[in-house]
């Protein structure tokens, strides 16, 4: 499911038709509330896929189980792990006007007197979705980001069936968006209190085009200075999504 590229950059509201339900965009304000490092997990978590989070013996194991069906057996588990709670707290921010319900074979949206659910026959375009909207397959590429630790973490949780809380851990520290906001609040002279009103696309949108213009900025001061053989770079008002 392809989201318009301009729905991304202006930070609206995604409707999902296959579910009849429009999904939330949360600034990065909303996304601090529940912490980070916590949306990191719940967002690796809902967009579970048995060929990331598990190893050959348990593929072949549940080779004939689809990716919502083991996640919905990890979400109905009775073992107590925060990756089941962190994945609550995203579905909460993805639709902060519904009551949200893990059933057994799927998760219940309820609005009044509307019903949908997160199910089988939708959960791979929700992933698609939040995919797009976070930018999870870009975010795996980043230097400073997380992602795959956590996804490790979050395998090793799902084998073991417990998380101790008390547990502390390296990663508590580390802050993908607090860098960006930091960073373009110099570099840009932006207010901070706007920049945390963007969203994951917009925010990394605008870093990826500042961190271009600044590479593109140093590329032509050096050729003008006379340097030789460059390493040329692109210029930095090219589609960054192409």
């Amino acid at each position: 499911m392809k989201i318009d590229t301009l729905l991304l950059q202006t930070g609206g509201d995604i409707p999902f038709i296959p579910a009849r339900v429009t999904i939330h965009n949360p600034s990065l304000k909303e996304i601090g509330m529940i912490g980070e490092k916590n949306f990191h997990i719940g967002c690796q978590f809902l967009s579970f896929n048995k060929n990331k989070f598990l190893n050959n013996e348990d593929k072949t194991r549940l080779e004939n189980k689809s990716n919502f069906e083991i996640f919905m057996s990890e979400m109905n588990s009775r073992e107590k792990a925060i990756h089941k709670n962190d994945a609550i707290m995203v579905l909460a921010l993805l639709f902060p006007q519904y009551k949200i319900k893990i059933d057994k074979d799927k998760i219940l949206l309820q609005l009044e007197n509307f019903s949908s659910s997160i199910n089988e026959q939708n959960y791979e375009d929700f992933v698609d979705v939040i995919n797009q909207m976070f930018c999870l397959k870009i975010a795996e590429d980043d230097d400073f980001n997380p992602a795959d630790a956590l996804a490790a973490k979050i395998a090793e949780k799902i084998k073991k069936g417990k998380q101790k809380r008390n547990k502390k851990d390296t990663d508590d520290n580390i802050s993908i968006y607090g860098k960006f906001i930091s960073i373009l609040s110099v570099g840009l002279q932006k207010d901070k209190n706007i920049l945390r009103e963007y969203t994951i696309y917009q925010i990394r949108d605008e870093f990826e085009r500042f961190m271009a213009e600044q590479n593109y900025d140093m590329y032509f001061r050096a050729k003008l200075a006379g340097a030789q053989d460059l390493e040329e770079v692109k210029n930095w008002m090219d589609d960054l999504h192409p």
